[in-house]
């Protein structure tokens, strides 16, 4: 129970990797803000959690709107609920596109997503986390932000500049109290591979060291880690369970 009391908001906490870390922060002691596009599955994860013992709640957001995540957190404010912890995760899925084939609408939307909406929930977060000294924020990248992936240029472009974005806002705020940091999973089994190619799954599980994919409690374990205050020293790192892919 090493976040008990705390407030941590997970964007994209419907499914996938975002599920399992809200999930795993309120087994920790958290309580969880569900933010999540999709309502249904936002209210489903919140009553999963609650199900079971934890406190979490659902609150309809879209991260690539700069209105709708301040919506997000002046209801945050309303319920006297400031963030400890925000984890962005919130992402989308596309099935791979070379660069000369792509459309504009690809480009844009995965760096509204991604990248703009790390941004708007950060600087939200920051404006209630700063003034009371204190916070965590943790961005999910991804390993192909570090080494690339064949035909998701826009989607390396995205989790490479969270990385970079991590690393910036970390100096910018460390002397005030907030970590940020950042992690980079490599090939997890959630539904987002489910619109790879079946060639292009067999060659990545090739290239694992381990044999093969991670699961999304294990990355819900590291970030649960970075959140604690047995990372308190850490700032500014990109950590990557990825199965030996990357080294």
């Amino acid at each position: 129970m090493k976040l008990q009391g705390r407030v941590a908001v997970v964007t994209g906490a419907g499914s996938g990797i975002g599920r399992a870390v809200a999930t795993r922060l309120a087994a920790e002691g958290a309580r969880v803000v569900i933010a999540e596009i999709d309502e249904a599955k936002g209210e489903e994860a919140a009553e999963q959690i609650r199900g079971d013992g934890g406190d979490a709640i659902a609150i309809p957001t879209d991260v690539s709107r700069a209105d709708s995540v301040a919506a997000l957190f002046a209801r945050l404010d309303e319920l006297a609920m400031p963030p400890d912890v925000l984890v962005n995760n919130a992402g989308n899925a596309s099935p791979p596109v070379p660069v000369h084939e792509m459309a504009d609408e690809v480009w844009h939307t995965k760096l509204r997503v991604h990248l703009d909406g790390t941004f708007y929930n950060t600087r939200e977060a920051l404006r209630r986390m700063l003034p009371l000294g204190r916070g965590v924020i943790i961005n999910v990248a991804s390993v192909a932000g570090l080494r690339g992936l064949p035909g998701g240029a826009a989607y390396t472009a995205a989790k490479g500049g969270i990385i970079a974005f991590t690393k910036g806002v970390a100096v910018e705020v460390a002397e005030a109290g907030v970590r940020v940091v950042a992690i980079a999973p490599g090939w997890i089994d959630t539904p987002i591979l489910a619109n790879l190619p079946r060639s292009l799954k067999g060659e990545m599980l090739r290239r694992i060291p381990v044999g093969r994919l991670g699961t999304p409690e294990e990355v819900a374990a590291v970030v649960a880690f970075l959140a604690s205050d047995d990372a308190s020293y850490l700032t500014g790192q990109i950590i990557s369970p990825n199965g030996g892919l990357y080294l």
